[in-house]
C-alpha cells in the first residue's frame, strides 16, 4: 500500500482519496478507521447548554422514556440522535450495540456474566449494570471473539 500526501493551501479541510482496483477487507478497515477518527466528538446537551464530549469518554448510550442519553463516568447528557444514527456514527471497534435500547463502549466493560440461559449481564467500570438482549447475544459474542 502506498501513502501519498499533497500539501495544498486551498484545502481548508483534509480530504482522503483511496485509489484501488477493488474494495478489500483492508480497504474497508482503513475507511472505517479514517471516518471513526473524524467523528470522535459528539454534541450533547446538559444543564449548561451544548457541550462537546470525546467519544472515548462515553460509557454507554441508552434510551429511556423516548429520549436518548449519553452516560460518561461523571455525567449523563441528552442527545438529539437516534440510536441507529449513533451506531453508524461511532467507531464500531469501540462501541457495540447490546440491545434495541443500548450501545456500550467495549473499553468501559468491567465484567460480563454469560449465563447458561443465553443472556449476558454487563457491568461497566462505574458499577452500572445492564443486560444484553437475547437478540444481540450472538452478535456480541462474535464481535468480542467469545
Amino acid at each position: 500500500m502506498k501513502v501519498e500526501i499533497t500539501i495544498d493551501p486551498t484545502y481548508k479541510e483534509p480530504k482522503v482519496i483511496i485509489l484501488t482496483d477493488k474494495v478489500t477487507d483492508d480497504i474497508e478497515h482503513l475507511m472505517q478507521s479514517i471516518t471513526a477518527t473524524a467523528k470522535s466528538t459528539l454534541s450533547v446537551f446538559s444543564h449548561k447548554g451544548v457541550e462537546l464530549i470525546d467519544s472515548k469518554e462515553i460509557m454507554r448510550i441508552y434510551t429511556e422514556r423516548k429520549k436518548v442519553y449519553v452516560q460518561t463516568i461523571n455525567n449523563v447528557y441528552t442527545i438529539r440522535f437516534r440510536l441507529y444514527e449513533l451506531e453508524k456514527k461511532l467507531n464500531p471497534h469501540i462501541f457495540i450495540r447490546i440491545s434495541n435500547a443500548e450501545i456500550v463502549n467495549r473499553h468501559m466493560i468491567k465484567h460480563m456474566d454469560i449465563s447458561k440461559t443465553g443472556t449476558i449481564g454487563v457491568e461497566l467500570k462505574n458499577g452500572t449494570k445492564t443486560y444484553a438482549s437475547r437478540r444481540y447475544v450472538s452478535k456480541i459474542k462474535k464481535d468480542l471473539g467469545i
